[in-house]
């Protein structure tokens, strides 16, 4: 984290808990702690910050492979593919912002106790099937950009493991035992799917690499823990208090370590018990300082909705937070690295996919299911990709919006009337418009606020460079 990121961080916590302290108290004294203290606050909010993707990771293993085989809707037991046979609808809430472009083929890997042998048929759609480790970052990318349309045979490989692996395998090593292989492939529409579980999905192979030339091997039944049904994992992780929180992540780090280039900040938080196996005791601080550390979650997450809301002006395209750099691979990007985890869990390299995220419209304003809007295309302007793009409608915690026509998503897979001079303009709406039925993406009832993914598949260089604009969604007055 850079020196900027922790100044701001630590301004905020002296902020909002001085804040709170007044408003909670009838005298106008402010809590005040030493320097020493609030840098102990600091370095607990960055602990809190670092193990963020990791938490969500375990969470979602726990809670997406608690089945006893692969239900259709991209959970599977652990180690196993997880398809998904049709497109998710309002009250999905496995992930936040799912898309609706493709797809799920998705494993929940843990490697401690044996690598995986997978096999990924050869296809001629457009698909990408990134492996992310328990950090968020992407450790290989495979698909249609990297290893082509043709069969992908691989031994996916945790950080101990120093057996024999056949020559004709591509070895992928991960840091970590906990991964996520987060497979898409491009379907039009469910009835369109039908054809690719068929071609792709039936022939997808996952089992111990042990077990590769077993044609006898069958996967075994999933074990349900009724601990972990009808969960939803950002609200286990976000609702955690500091002490069981940090906790967690020090368990989780025996067998996910750091990187190397984690070394100098996971040095400074060892001075508050933060370590591989470590016991985080509240005990340690002041009574003025305990209250500060409970509310560091409740601070990071404001930090997530602020940066959604007022995303860095580097970032912006007329209302748009664009990143174009650093996603998938963050380096020491710890907060980018949290925050990416929060709004779009498993997101893929720049040079695969670019997510632009929109809370407010051209003007600056919130998006309000009370407003009408609309997103303009000049026919020399629509989004440059080699894949394929979409633009996907969400609640203020980035699940689907419910509506009576069970439209989620408009993208250019999909069949739009365009404008006699080849724009397209998409209406962004809750009532059904007279004209362009088509092209209506629904938004929620007047007084809900929402927010907008857009979404560029293998995107061109014109939009990695940031010369390509987006357009911004504007307000019908």
């Amino acid at each position: 984290m850079n020196k900027l990121k922790f100044i701001t961080i630590l301004l905020l916590i002296f902020f909002v808990s001085c804040k709170n302290e007044k408003n909670n108290n009838s005298s106008t004294k402010e809590i005040s702690i030493s320097k020493a203290d609030s840098t102990k606050v600091a370095l607990v909010t960055q602990a809190y910050i670092y193990g963020y993707p990791m938490m969500t990771m375990d969470y979602t293993h726990k809670i997406s492979s608690n089945v006893a085989s692969d239900n259709g809707m991209g959970k599977g037991p652990m180690n196993q593919w997880g398809n998904m046979h049709k497109f998710p609808k309002a009250g999905f809430t496995e992930v936040v912002r799912p898309n609706l472009d493709t797809y799920y083929s998705v494993i929940y890997a843990d490697l401690g106790e044996s690598p995986l042998y997978l096999h990924i048929p050869a296809t001629e759609r457009y698909y990408l099937m990134p492996i992310l480790n328990a950090h968020g970052d992407v450790i290989k990318s495979v698909g249609s950009r990297t290893t082509g349309q043709g069969a992908v045979d691989i031994a996916l490989v945790g950080p101990t493991y120093d057996g024999e692996i056949d020559d004709d395998l591509t070895v992928i090593r991960s840091t970590t035992n906990l991964n996520w292989m987060l497979g898409r492939v491009a379907v039009k529409n469910n009835e369109d799917g039908k054809v690719e579980i068929a071609n792709f999905q039936s022939k997808l192979i996952a089992r111990p690499l042990s077990e590769r030339n077993n044609k006898n091997y069958v996967n075994p039944k999933g074990i349900i823990n009724p601990d972990y049904l009808n969960k939803v994992p950002m609200d286990e992780v976000d609702n955690k208090d500091i002490t069981t929180y940090l906790n967690e992540v020090m368990q989780l780090m025996i067998d996910n370590p750091g990187y190397a280039t984690d070394k100098p900040l996971l040095e400074k938080l060892k001075t508050i018990g933060f370590e591989p196996g470590g016991d985080f005791k509240l005990d340690q601080f002041n009574s003025q300082t305990q209250e500060m550390v409970k509310k560091v979650p409740s601070i990071v997450q404001g930090l997530f909705s602020k940066m959604t809301a007022n995303p860095p002006t580097e970032n912006l395209q007329n209302g748009w937070n664009v990143i174009t750099s650093g996603l998938g691979e963050y380096g020491t990007g710890y907060f980018l690295r949290a925050y990416v985890t929060k709004i779009g869990y498993g997101a893929n390299q720049s040079v695969d996919a670019i997510y632009p995220n929109s809370a407010v419209d051209s003007d600056g304003n919130n998006y309000n299911g009370s407003n009408k809007y609309v997103l303009h295309f000049d026919a020399d302007h629509m989004p440059p990709v080699n894949g394929f793009w979409s633009l996907t409608m969400y609640d203020k915690k980035g699940f689907l919006v419910d509506n009576a026509i069970d439209r989620y998503n408009l993208g250019g897979m999909k069949d739009l009337t365009y404008n006699q001079d080849g724009s397209l303009d998409i209406l962004i709406q809750a009532e059904q418009p007279e004209k362009l039925k088509s092209n209506w993406l629904p938004s929620p009832q007047a007084g809900e606020e929402f927010e907008l993914t857009f979404r560029m598949y293998y995107p061109k260089e014109n939009v990695i460079n940031r010369s390509y604009k987006m357009p911004g969604v504007q307000k019908v007055k």
